[in-house]
């Protein structure tokens, strides 16, 4: 029943003009997704829901900073539960009116309506302390990750307005309750019932005690409006600022990237296209777009960027936001509205070439991403348009790449040679091995030709021939596994060798591979199978740890006395989950291993990944540097690593920093091989 025609007109009037402008709004947005390129991110139903309860419900990746996970957290779970009010006050127009109505959602259930009214009470209040918090953070802490903007203020404010509102409404209402504001026997029991279940709205309706009907009638239908404005408000304020990751967050998080972490998605058919990578709005995918559309600017994948901490031009965050803008100037051409003008800024101008060199590829930008934004497959696509398309890279990587070329390694050395010192160790080739191999020992240009690194597969080796392991390796044939090569964005060059050694992998019937790379494993392991290279792929960490606990390495007992802190690579750890068996092997030989602050999954980059080992830094502190003195906090005897990236790079960092005599760097099996005196 209408008991207030002008309160349904006045909802009916505000509903309108707010779902008018909303759809306008959003027509162009979802516009611009339908008509961007096509990814396909229907597949794998179960595991998207699950990653969305985990992720976007439960808030999984939030709780990296503890108090402002907290914070953001409550704010999300509260304006979800709040959503059934919301309903409900809306309804009220039409039912009973703004002053006299009692309709909710959970009419049909009474026992959950009182349940729901104590529970809203008290969401409530905890969202409204969160707001406070979160202001406080904005205006007095400003953490260096987040940018001042006056419209995250205003989004508080709503929130916060639509709690004291509520509050208020409430309040009015329960106080006027014994002073005869009302006549209707149904709406009187109806609102002695919320009163009942609503502890905070009974607080307030103590502090109006003493006020006239008619003061009480106002504030309370005053609040309502207020109330309901602030939410439609809301509503188009959304889509129209980087709160649009409130309507975008949830889907986002479902059409996240299933497949493996370590994989670049390819260049299909590469000989037939006509062009590679991105350079401009309308050859992004609608995910790209969308994950522009969800960034919440909250910094989180600045924190831990060895680029960005150390001084270069890359902030993971700005470059999402600058692709974001430069759909937005250029969405008339993406609606197919306007051709593109001639000697406009492309997105690469508007990004900048040198924050795309500076990208280590190490994907701590994605672990913290709270949305599951993908940065490196955009950097990666990047880099592509540059190499392929206008052969654009500074003097040492196109010297890597004529190289990897030329020789199939990045240093132009001979590729005869390659693994020409393993001979005086005794290890097979495969061509020469009647019958194969249980296992290929892919060397890896590292240890193939690096001395350093020589080193390390000296270790590997003696401890896979000590524990009778049947292993070989292809010596000449073997061709870099192509890691740099992708991810400096010559896909081209990639192709020919991930398919070179699939082929020769094949032909020997390969089908186990251990390596003491990571980078060469996350490809082998993770991209091959991109071009129907599918091996078992182990890291040696991870076959050496199965050898001492199958009992076929018998590492010496007793205390070590050695203090050492692991190093973890991003190719072994973020990308591949390999973060026990190294510090396990170093357990077993007695050393005390300690931790530091940015470790394991919240480890830094050495600086060397996504290519850059073979070009210079430019600006800022150098990475290793930056790195090692991260790890010398914990005042370590040594720094143990399992990759001859990271080997080479803490190397160095010790001799720049001339830390020699303080600070030793090795890989974990040479600690392994002199500890059982191999």
């Amino acid at each position: 029943m209408l008991v207030s025609p002008i309160d349904a007109l006045i909802m009916t009037v505000l509903l309108a003009v707010a779902t008018f402008f909303f759809v306008q709004i959003m027509r162009e947005k979802v516009g611009i997704l339908l008509k961007a390129k096509p990814e396909v991110r229907w597949d794998r139903i179960r595991e998207r829901i699950e990653t969305t309860i985990r992720i976007a419900f439960a808030q999984k990746k939030m709780f990296k900073e503890k108090s402002a996970g907290i914070m953001h957290a409550f704010i999300f779970w509260g304006f979800l539960a709040l959503l059934i009010r919301s309903v409900s006050l809306m309804v009220r127009a039409y039912d009973g009116g703004v002053w006299e109505g009692t309709w909710t959602l959970l009419w049909f259930w009474p026992a959950l309506d009182h349940l729901y009214a104590w529970l809203k009470d008290w969401t409530e209040v905890v969202v409204l302390a969160m707001v406070l918090y979160a202001a406080y953070r904005r205006l007095i802490v400003k953490p260096e990750r987040l940018t001042f903007s006056g419209s995250a203020l205003m989004i508080l404010g709503f929130i916060g307005g639509l709690m004291v509102t509520d509050f208020l409404y409430d309040g009015a209402r329960f106080a006027a309750l014994g002073l005869g504001a009302y006549a209707n026997v149904d709406v009187i029991a109806g609102i002695k019932a919320e009163m009942g279940a609503s502890p905070v709205g009974s607080v307030v309706a103590g502090w109006m005690s003493g006020l006239p009907v008619g003061v009480l009638k106002g504030i309370g239908v005053i609040s309502f409006w207020i109330h309901i404005v602030i939410l439609l408000l809301f509503l188009n304020e959304l889509p129209r600022s980087k709160h649009f990751h409130v309507i975008t967050s949830i889907p986002n998080v479902f059409f996240s990237k299933l497949e493996a972490r370590g994989a670049i998605k390819p260049i299909l058919d590469i000989e037939e296209q006509e062009t590679f990578g991105v350079n401009s709005a309308t050859e992004l995918t609608w995910k790209q777009i969308m994950d522009g559309y969800t960034c919440t600017e909250c910094g989180r994948c600045t924190v831990n960027c060895p680029a960005h901490q150390s001084g270069k031009p890359l902030s993971p965050k700005m470059l999402i936001c600058d692709m974001r803008d430069h759909v937005k100037k250029h969405q008339d051409e993406i609606l197919g509205r306007k051709e593109a003008e001639e000697g406009q800024p492309t997105l690469i101008d508007d990004i900048q070439e040198e924050v795309i060199w500076s990208c280590t590829t190490c994907r701590s930008c994605e672990e913290n991403c709270p949305v599951t934004i993908n940065h490196v497959d955009k950097i990666v696509d990047f880099r592509r348009y540059l190499m392929l398309m206008e052969g654009k890279a500074n003097p040492e990587v196109n010297t890597a790449m004529k190289n990897l070329e030329n020789k199939s390694n990045p240093w132009g050395l001979a590729s005869g040679e390659r693994g020409e010192w393993c001979k005086e160790l005794g290890v097979p080739l495969l061509s020469e091995k009647e019958g194969g191999a249980d296992y290929l020992l892919f060397l890896g240009c590292f240890a193939a030709y690096d001395d350093r690194n020589q080193k390390v597969a000296k270790a590997v080796i003696k401890l896979l021939q000590k524990a009778g392991v049947d292993f070989a390796i292809m010596g000449a044939e073997e061709q870099c596994c192509g890691d740099p090569s992708r991810r400096l964005g010559n896909e081209y060059l990639f192709q020919i060798q991930a398919q070179t050694n699939i082929e020769m992998f094949n032909a020997y019937g390969v089908k186990k591979i251990i390596t003491a790379c990571p980078h060469c494993m996350n490809a082998l392991k993770n991209e091959y199978p991109q071009f129907e290279g599918n091996y078992e792929v182990i890291h040696h960490t991870t076959f050496i740890m199965d050898l001492i606990k199958d009992g076929k390495l018998d590492v010496p007992k007793g205390e070590n006395g050695r203090k050492v802190t692991f190093h973890d690579s991003c190719y072994l750890g973020r990308y591949n989950d390999i973060y026990d068996e190294p510090r396990d092997i170093l357990h077993q030989m007695g050393m005390e291993t300690v931790e530091i602050e940015r470790s394991r999954v919240n480890g830094m980059c050495c600086g060397a990944g996504g290519g850059l080992m073979f070009r210079e830094e430019g600006e800022g502190e150098r990475m290793n540097q930056l790195r090692l003195k991260q790890l010398k906090e914990a005042n370590p005897e040594l720094v143990a690593s399992a990759c001859p990236f990271c080997l080479v790079m803490l190397r160095d960092g010790v001799n720049e920093l001339d830390w020699g005599e303080e600070i030793q760097t090795k890989d974990v099996a040479e600690l392994l091989a002199e500890r059982m005196g191999l």
